[in-house]
């Protein structure tokens, strides 16, 4: 987390100009914990010092994860206007990062696919285009600009598969893989997602072969 201490808008995303969209989580490298920047209900946005953040997670460390056991922590009211919460909570992704050198962490691209994802809890059916039922057409894919960057999310297996989950879900996945291989220099996959655990979600320069099975072509923006 950042000590810059200008001020900066969290908001719900696709509602406005923000500059960082909600939920916003920063994630250790190991990819162990979690901290979740959320808004309170009736309102979309705040603004607030990342600096501030950093002080509010360091307090939930200190207070509730330092201890055993384990139980993460919980401080609401930041922001201007009190309109932020800010959690901290243990997780455990599948995640499986390239060799060394197998994405450039300088382009930064990650970070706008990320920001521009759904992230909502709302239950989606993953499964073919021509499938009844289908919600979520795959393969899946987004990116932008330059393609050096690209989010795919397909099944594991071949065929008429259908699989159950959410976009929070997925996009917590995806932004574990850039927390833990691409500011690393590695392109990565995370696995296990969905109900049956037959979906994963990818991180990976489009220009470059993937870690799963799906070479999928991508809405660029």
């Amino acid at each position: 987390m950042t000590s810059y201490t200008g001020p900066r808008s969290f908001g719900e995303r696709f509602t406005g100009e923000w500059d960082a969209p909600l939920p916003f989580r920063y994630l250790s490298h190991d990819g162990l914990c979690a901290i979740d920047l959320s808004h309170a209900a009736g309102v979309n946005g705040d603004i607030i010092a990342p600096f501030d953040l950093k002080e509010a997670a360091s307090l939930i460390i200190q207070v509730c994860i330092a201890v055993s056991p384990n139980q993460g922590g919980l401080v609401t009211g930041l922001g201007v206007n009190n309109g932020l919460s800010l959690r901290v909570v243990p997780y455990r992704p599948t995640v499986l990062c390239g060799p060394d050198g197998s994405f450039s962490p300088e382009d930064l691209a990650c970070r706008g696919v990320i920001d521009r994802m759904p992230a909502n809890n709302k239950r989606q059916v993953f499964g073919p285009k021509d499938q009844p039922g289908t919600t979520v057409g795959l393969p899946w894919g987004y990116t932008t600009g330059r393609r050096k960057c690209g989010a795919v999310v397909d099944t594991i297996e071949e065929g008429k598969i259908s699989e159950e989950s959410d976009w929070y879900k997925i996009w917590a996945a995806v932004n574990a893989v850039d927390f833990m291989c691409c500011q690393m220099g590695r392109k990565g996959v995370a696995t296990g997602l969905g109900d049956h655990k037959r979906l994963y979600a990818e991180l990976r320069d489009l220009t470059q072969p993937s870690l799963g099975r799906s070479n999928a072509t991508v809405a660029t923006e």
